[in-house]
């Protein structure tokens, strides 16, 4: 059942045995899954269907270095579905190394292990219309291997990593007419939570309060909470909440908010490789369960522990579109077609487009598109047939070189910093709760592992004569640090941890001293790996409805073992 709150009387009090507040991905999924337990399931959603300029200011907030740091409204979709109407579909788990504790990595370490998330991240390929649950070339892609894969294989560099993308789904419209027949599941729109009111000894949560735009207030009283929006939201609520404990819920060590980190994303430099180097490497491949894969390079686990260095991850890409030099007609009409979006580009890529909005190029890349117009014709009716019409979308512009020359690309992991963080703003949005203020910090310790990684790709490719980077080692730390930005990725304002004293959730992701309140976020993973957060967001919110629903069968019976297969609105892929 889907209600709007704008048409709810104002003082009403909502009941249900668990109340999900937020409805992204994380949401959604825990929604979905506690679904079949047949209790009562009330879905909060601050915004309604589709995204609205109102609502979406309610996400505004004070950024203090607006150079690296997006604006927070831009980024966060309040909506049904959250952000998943825009995300890019890619996808891949953490290594086993990023739960591990890491002497290199200050305040590493998860209080699970991959393995405890491998059933998990299965299952979250299902709702991300992800295929097989492989990350290995080999055995998604056989018959792919390149001739770098074969020169690489006793190097510290490997190429036996892909990505997968998903469609990209978007969960608001998967879900939508599912939770509008299912009866034990209510989804509020327009339901903007306020505040936790806890019991007097800050054990328990008695009850959520919520409004609507236009003056109303409600009142959502639950036997389980479940804060599931993203990575900013989360931190925001629980120090809102400070009926009770002053300085907000699970706050007693004053570590909500902190270690705000994101990823390190950028271009590296050019690279040449040899005749057949670049092939599977450079462009996506249809595994046999028909999604989109990508390989790329990484630095082993090995290496890693040896070397003291963050993890990383580095593709082949296309030549930095502004620069008409490229002379491909593709890649200019790609430019001058961004220059029209570049405000909706987050930070961490349009940094690296910074002069889309300058004009002293246009006629160069007029040229281009002139004179390369059948590439760009054929360009134009491949991405209407597999991007447009598409329901499993080419992931992004790809583009052949006739030289054999790419852009290296990078993601790369941030290790976590207590001074870098979120706090409360005093400026207030309409229902008069603090703003966000946005403190967000790039160590030296993250761009030095990036030129290291990048020494050792350099020195790979080299040395096993398929390769040549062009990029200066001591000038990489400046063009870096210049060329950093945060959009999109809000990770580790609730960390996870075995002890209250170095986080703010446990294992569980139950909030520590709180005996009903859990989150499903990225703002509980206590490091944030190189890959994109999404699948495992949505990996934890599977473990999480798994772990609720146990709880609750056990008091009734013995023997439970939890599900093995997501229950999907039909239509949606196993």
């Amino acid at each position: 059942m889907i209600v709007d709150c704008r048409h709810v009387p104002h003082g009403s009090l909502i009941r249900g045995s668990y109340c999900v507040i937020g409805a992204g991905p994380a949401g959604i999924t825990v929604a979905n899954e506690l679904a079949h337990s047949g209790e009562d399931v009330v879905l909060l959603e601050s915004g309604g269907r589709d995204t609205h300029r109102a609502t979406q200011d309610l996400a505004g907030g004070e950024v203090l270095d607006k150079h690296r740091h997006g604006a927070l409204h831009k980024y966060r979709h309040r909506r049904f579905g959250g952000t998943t109407d825009v995300w890019g579909g890619r996808c891949a788990p953490f290594d086993p190394i990023d739960f591990e504790t890491r002497p290199q990595v200050p305040w590493s370490g998860w209080p699970i292990t991959r393995s405890d998330l491998d059933p998990y991240y299965a299952l979250a390929h299902a709702y991300c219309d992800l295929g097989t649950y492989t990350y290995k070339a080999q055995e998604a892609l056989p018959g792919s291997e390149s001739e770098i894969a074969n020169s690489l294989r006793a190097s510290d560099v490997r190429s036996d990593f892909i990505w997968r993308f998903s469609l990209p789904t978007d969960f608001g419209r998967t879900f939508w007419d599912a939770f509008a027949a299912t009866p034990n599941v209510r989804v509020y729109l327009n339901a903007t939570a306020l505040q936790l009111r806890m019991n007097e000894d800050a054990v328990n949560v008695d009850r959520l309060e919520i409004a609507s735009r236009g003056g109303k207030r409600f009142v959502v009283e639950a036997r389980r909470f479940i804060i599931a929006t993203g990575g900013l939201e989360a931190a925001r609520l629980l120090l809102l909440s400070r009926d009770v404990a002053t300085q907000g819920v699970g706050n007693a060590k004053s570590l909500v908010g902190r270690f705000y980190i994101s990823h390190i994303t950028g271009d590296l430099g050019s690279v040449s490789l040899s005749l057949n180097a670049a092939t599977g490497l450079s462009t996506y491949i249809r595994a046999e369960d028909g999604v989109y894969c990508r390989r790329a390079l990484s630095i082993s686990e090995k290496t890693q522990r040896e070397e003291g260095l963050l993890n990383f991850r580095a593709i082949l890409n296309h030549p930095p579109p502004a620069d008409a030099s490229h002379g491909s007609g593709v890649l200019s009409a790609m430019y001058l077609a961004k220059r029209y979006f570049a405000d909706r580009i987050p930070p961490e890529y349009s940094s690296a487009l910074s002069d889309l909005r300058a004009t002293q190029h246009v006629l160069a890349h007029c040229r281009n598109i002139v004179t390369d117009c059948w590439e760009v014709a054929k360009f134009g009716s491949v991405w209407m047939r597999k991007r447009i019409l598409s329901r499993r979308k080419l992931p992004s512009v790809v583009h052949k070189s006739k030289s054999n020359t790419y852009t290296l690309h990078f993601d790369a992991e941030q290790a976590p910093n207590p001074e870098s963080r979120i706090t409360l703003s005093d400026s207030r949005d309409e229902f008069g709760l603090n703003r966000l203020k946005v403190d967000w910090r790039c160590t030296q310790q993250d761009i030095d592992s990036v030129i290291r990684s990048a020494v050792l790709i350099e020195r790979a490719l080299r040395q096993s004569g398929v390769g040549k980077c062009h990029f200066n080692p001591e000038k990489l730390g400046q063009h870096i640090a210049e060329h950093t930005g945060v959009g999109s990725h809000h990770i580790g304002t609730t960390r996870m941890a075995a002890s209250p004293s170095t986080g703010v959730v446990d294992a569980n992701c139950k909030v520590h001293g709180v005996d009903n309140l859990w989150i499903a976020s990225s703002s509980v993973f206590p490091t944030a790996s190189f890959a994109n957060p999404t699948l495992t967001i949505v990996a934890l919110a599977i473990r999480l409805a798994s772990h609720l629903k146990e709880h609750r069968l056990r008091r009734v019976s013995t023997g439970y073992q939890p599900p093995r297969k997501v229950i999907l609105p039909t239509g949606c892929s196993q």
